[in-house]
């Protein structure tokens, strides 16, 4: 099967870090995947081959209250039926896992897969009485994330890097919506709806950090969970930027899932 598509949504103050995104998507998860930029303003910097920037207005009218309308008309435009959706400072920090994905590619086949996580985040960021075996495997399980919320709120939506259906993906959008609405508001939407939320427990995908926050470490840059030579590759790509570069945000079981 052919590789899906990516997408990564970005706006004008964030463009600068699809440069880093770039370099460490293709170190880390390869350059024979195809990802597109949704943005706004044209970067002042070149993009790899198997990077293409488009731009979906000349500015984002509403700002981020209107982040959802270009997301919505986009992906109403194209002919995908599945993709892989991620946010634009999800930096990898470790290989991408190509056997998992290989694995995970086959579930798409089931119209009732709606969204499939990369991360480890259906095993270490939700509650383990929210979460079943739905498949088992010599050394890792597909999980399946339950349908409705009871101990603790379990974003069936979410911008972590997953494999999508578009069909479900835009039925859990509405317009004039923030990501956190999406991800909170869209998320509520989706609880009991039938649709099956996949991940992956003990080995993943995507291994990835949060560089940017504006609500968490705002101004600055955050490295946590990098290997030196990336953390390096970092300061070298952003030195003239007024950030901070450190570490700012701790990640649920780093050592156990990152490892070296």
């Amino acid at each position: 099967m052919k590789n899906l598509n990516v997408y990564i949504p970005t706006c004008d103050p964030h463009l600068f870090v699809i440069e880093g995104f770039a370099y460490f998507f293709n170190k880390y998860w390869g350059d024979d995947f195809n990802v597109k930029v949704l943005g706004f303003s044209e970067p002042d910097f070149e993009l790899p081959p198997n990077f293409e920037f488009i731009s979906m207005a000349k500015e984002q009218v509403g700002r981020s209250k209107g982040w959802s309308n270009y997301i919505i008309d986009f992906f109403e435009s194209i002919d995908d039926e599945h993709f892989i959706f991620g946010i634009d400072d999800f930096y990898m920090a470790r290989p991408f896992d190509r056997e998992v994905y290989e694995t995970l590619l086959k579930e798409i086949s089931d119209e009732k897969v709606g969204r499939i996580d990369l991360q480890p985040s259906i095993q270490h960021c939700r509650n383990p009485e929210d979460v079943s075996v739905y498949k088992e495997f010599d050394d890792f399980k597909i999980l399946e994330l339950r349908q409705i919320s009871v101990t603790s709120f379990i974003f069936r939506i979410t911008g972590q890097f997953s494999i999508w259906n578009r069909e479900y993906f835009l039925k859990n959008i509405q317009r004039d919506w923030t990501v956190h609405q999406w991800e909170l508001i869209g998320g509520k939407l989706a609880e009991g709806d039938g649709y099956k939320i996949l991940g992956t427990a003990d080995r993943w995908c995507a291994k990835k950090i949060e560089l940017v926050s504006d609500n968490q470490y705002p101004g600055k840059l955050n490295v946590f969970g990098m290997r030196e030579e990336d953390i390096n590759k970092v300061k070298e790509l952003y030195s003239n930027r007024p950030e901070e570069i450190g570490n700012f945000k701790t990640e649920r079981a780093m050592d156990i899932i990152y490892g070296e």
